[in-house]
């Protein structure tokens, strides 16, 4: 059997599955809710689009770089390589590269795979990197070898030349969308949210009611209305002490059973997508659980650390092995600076970088690059302690002078 021939016959054999036809014939993954989850229907929920911006428009304002490795472990920043052009400067005709990460995230996120096209000259540098929508994307292995097949298309593409994101996966081959293995949890929160604002859409919302023991004409009624929202009403109108008279009293409105419920089960559905994608809630708006600034922090630093740095490795790692050419393999990599995420308050930082610069492992200018200072003249230097010395020449030193 050919290549193509396999690829029609395992297209024919897909396409004949009911489970695929019944998942595919709505656009997106059946939920139990009803409701058809889709990229575009999850990120009508507030909660899955704070994730999914947090995670992607985070990563994508990190800068990267791409670095040679010399043999005695020094590291050379590569501005001038191809590959540093193409990843910090210009992808390909239609993105930045701020954009090229955030497409690459919010795909991996809601599909658990991202796929890009590598154009590559006649020397087989890579020139142009074109995102690939993933639901047109069928990975195959053929006799021992992994190819690409975009639907609609007799042409089978070399691994060498698709840079593919693999997110949650059983084989390596094609991640798990998370709108399928979570469509339940997923559908149920936009179900809710759809029901919530059609409950509130047809419920009558006041904010309190005025009693009087008289009973009042039409334009009373008006003008007592009028009288009280301009007095009371608005931003600049709150704390004001109302004054009633003729025996009238203000009764505010309470929130019902069903109302309270509703925003109970709101708030777990928020809860949960956040646990999805393991987004601190206090970072996607959801301040209720909150406490203080230094809790709030450190929430960041553990979102860098078991959130973000994942998704970076998986980045550089996929780059690494396809837009550098043989020969640079063992010795270029790229890397995504995360060390700006990682700071804490100015104190904090301050005590950190003297100590880094007392033990002589940071220099000034290297301190000012991270703190985004230009470089000043002789801040390279390395200093350290003089009274340091390994263990055992201070006794030595000392037998000497006394002898």
């Amino acid at each position: 059997m050919g290549l193509l021939d396999f690829f029609r016959f395992n297209s024919e054999k897909r396409d004949n599955g009911q489970n695929f036809l019944r998942a595919h014939s709505i656009g997106g993954y059946g939920a139990n809710s009803g409701v058809a989850v889709t990229k575009e229907s999850s990120l009508s929920f507030s909660a899955v689009y704070a994730c999914v911006r947090l995670i992607s428009e985070t990563i994508a304002s990190l800068p990267i770089n791409v670095f040679m490795e010399e043999a005695d472990g020094d590291r050379i920043s590569q501005r001038t390589h191809p590959v540093y052009k193409l990843l910090a400067k210009k992808p390909n005709n239609y993105m930045s590269s701020y954009t090229f990460k955030e497409v690459i995230l919010t795909n991996l996120l809601l599909d658990g795979n991202a796929y890009f096209y590598i154009v590559r000259d006649a020397s087989a540098r890579p020139i142009e990197l074109i995102c690939l929508e993933p639901s047109s994307v069928d990975v195959y292995k053929h006799e021992g070898l992994l190819y690409y097949k975009i639907k609609e298309e007799d042409t089978a593409i070399l691994k060498d030349d698709i840079l593919h994101f693999v997110g949650l996966s059983f084989d390596g081959l094609k991640g798990k969308s998370v709108l399928h293995s979570q469509n339940a949890t997923i559908g149920t929160s936009i179900a809710a949210n759809v029901t919530a604002g059609s409950v509130l859409g047809n419920t009558t919302q006041v904010g309190g009611i005025i009693k009087h023991p008289g009973k009042l004409g039409a334009e009373a009624i008006e003008r007592l209305r009028t009288s009280w929202n301009n007095s009371y009403q608005g931003a600049f109108a709150a704390g004001k002490t109302a004054i009633l008279e003729e025996g009238m009293s203000f009764e505010p409105s309470r929130i019902n059973a069903q109302d309270k419920q509703l925003l109970e089960s709101r708030r777990f559905q928020i809860e949960e997508i956040a646990r999805i994608f393991k987004c601190p809630l206090s970072l996607i708006g959801h301040l209720e659980k909150a406490a203080n600034y230094s809790s709030i922090e450190a929430l960041s630093i553990d979102f860098v650390r078991y959130t973000l740095t994942p998704y970076i490795v998986n980045i550089e790692q996929e780059l690494d092995r396809k837009l550098f050419r043989e020969n640079e393999q063992d010795n270029h990599y790229v890397k995504i600076n995360v060390a700006g995420l990682m700071r804490g308050d100015s104190n904090a930082r301050a005590n950190f970088y003297k100590q880094m610069i007392d033990m002589g492992v940071m220099s000034i200018n290297e301190v000012r690059q991270l703190e985004n200072m230009n470089r000043i003249e002789n801040g390279d230097t390395h200093y350290f302690p003089m009274n340091y010395a390994p263990i055992g020449e201070t006794k030595e030193e000392d037998a000497d002078t006394d002898s």
